[in-house]
């Protein structure tokens, strides 16, 4: 078996064209490198190189066969290069489930800061609902997620990453555009569309029924849904009010105003989650350069 350290040796007496300096340039004496290119040619059954007192001189297969080492010595290198930069979570392939929410200002934000430092990194991003990023998370099928509300669970590590307010989402139409100040008082009687209410935590939707009920009113939700796209959608139609993420106003609608409450409003909130014990070294760079870019 051909051992890199003949190779080695082989095309530095190709590239000096002389044995006394390829020893010097390999640091060993000259006497095992002829040894070691004789037992590469034994090896072989090739006459690699010719030997006479004013050089040495290239055999044609010796030629073959050096373009052949260069490609060896290159792959080998590239090989051990890829290898350092997968254990450091530099290369590869990140799978990254994220909620609509998170879509409009903190993912892209995220994603641009993770990408910079690890330029040779591919993410496959897919928009999911809260539930099925948890779920997938938990069954490894895939390794981030950006999810709109806070889990507790021993087999998840999970970080806040942002905060905003909910604003009033309403019809151009409706009589309370006019008011130069909103107050959720003033939004008791309008029909509701809200996110739906989420599993086993507390979610935008539990936070606005609260911020309801502190006003002394029941919201009258007459529809639910998980895109924001539909939710306006049936805001523009008329079809009632909505209580969004600030951020999600971003989505412009001919229709559709949006208005700051004069109260504390309920806030939004982005979580980063990972599976507890992931050794995935890329899984853990994203995850804890979110949470320093989160302390700054």
């Amino acid at each position: 078996m051909i051992t890199l350290r003949e190779i080695n040796y082989f095309i530095a007496v190709c590239e000096e064209m002389n044995f006394r300096k390829a020893a010097k340039k390999l640091n060993i004496s000259q006497p095992p490198l002829s040894l070691q290119i004789k037992s590469l040619e034994n090896k072989l059954k090739l006459k690699l190189l010719e030997r006479d007192k004013s050089g040495v001189k290239i055999t044609l297969s010796g030629q073959d066969f050096l373009k052949n080492c260069y490609n060896i010595k290159f792959n080998i290198e590239n090989s051990i290069e890829s290898a350092r930069k997968i254990n450091n979570g530099e290369l590869g392939t990140l799978r990254v489930g994220f909620s609509t929410l998170a879509s409009f200002f903190i993912l892209p934000k995220k994603i641009s800061e993770f990408l910079k430092k690890y330029p040779n990194v591919e993410l496959k991003l897919r928009e999911m609902r809260t539930e099925r990023i948890i779920q997938d998370i938990m069954e490894k099928k895939i390794d981030i997620g950006f999810i709109g509300k806070k889990i507790i669970d021993d087999d998840i590590s999970s970080i806040s990453l942002f905060k905003e307010n909910l604003v009033l989402a309403i019809n151009k139409n409706n009589i309370l555009v006019k008011k130069k100040e909103i107050s959720i008082k003033d939004i008791k009687n309008e029909n509701f569309i809200l996110f739906p209410k989420s599993k086993g935590a507390l979610g935008i939707y539990d936070k606005i029924i609260e911020f309801c009920k502190k006003a002394n009113f029941e919201p009258k939700v007459i529809q639910e849904a998980y895109e924001i796209e539909v939710i306006l959608g049936l805001v523009s139609g008329g079809l009632g009010v909505a209580l969004i993420p600030e951020n999600s106003g971003l989505i412009r609608l001919n229709k559709v105003v949006f208005k700051k409450f004069l109260e504390k409003a309920p806030k939004s909130e982005i979580y980063l989650i990972m599976r507890n014990n992931d050794l995935n070294p890329l899984t853990n760079n994203f995850f804890n350069l979110g949470k320093k870019s989160n302390e700054r």
